[in-house]
């Protein structure tokens, strides 16, 4: 039946606008970079990244920009996008194991916010090199105000 599709379609017309790696792993001391795509027009938009909640972000975003293609860095976190591509990139550094848990790459806008969830693991001990995942998309959608 085709009512499904568009009445699913009407409840969550955001769902797959952003889109996410599902997860991510990394070793104690080095770093991720996690690449989140948007759908066209959505380029001049606010882009964030934060400790996932119950239906939002805890505690407010990490790290975000304001829709420029400036890279921004808060701490052991930077984010940059790429407008050209329709992807953003955040990347952590020096991980910890506190820093394994489930985390949104969204983007603001009035409305409920487009975001995809990322669970990141960091496995113990150091690695002498960096490690970058790279995943293009993810199936799993949400948004929230």
């Amino acid at each position: 039946m085709r009512i499904f599709p568009i009445l699913g379609w009407m409840l969550f017309p955001g769902c797959w606008a952003v889109t996410g790696p599902g997860a991510v792993r990394g070793p104690a001391g080095g770093s991720v970079a996690v690449w989140c795509r948007y759908r066209a027009g959505y380029e001049d938009y606010q882009k964030f990244w934060c400790r996932a909640g119950r239906w939002h972000c805890s505690n407010g975003h990490i790290v975000e920009i304001d829709g420029s293609e400036a890279e921004a860095t808060r701490g052991r976190v930077s984010i940059r996008d790429d407008h050209t591509q329709h992807m953003f990139t955040v990347t952590v550094e020096n991980l910890t194991l506190a820093d394994t848990g489930t985390y949104h790459c969204g983007v603001g806008r009035t409305g409920p916010d487009l975001r995809a969830t990322v669970e990141l693991t960091v496995s113990p001990g150091k690695s002498r090199r960096k490690s970058q995942q790279r995943v293009q998309s993810n199936q799993h959608c949400t948004s929230s105000n």
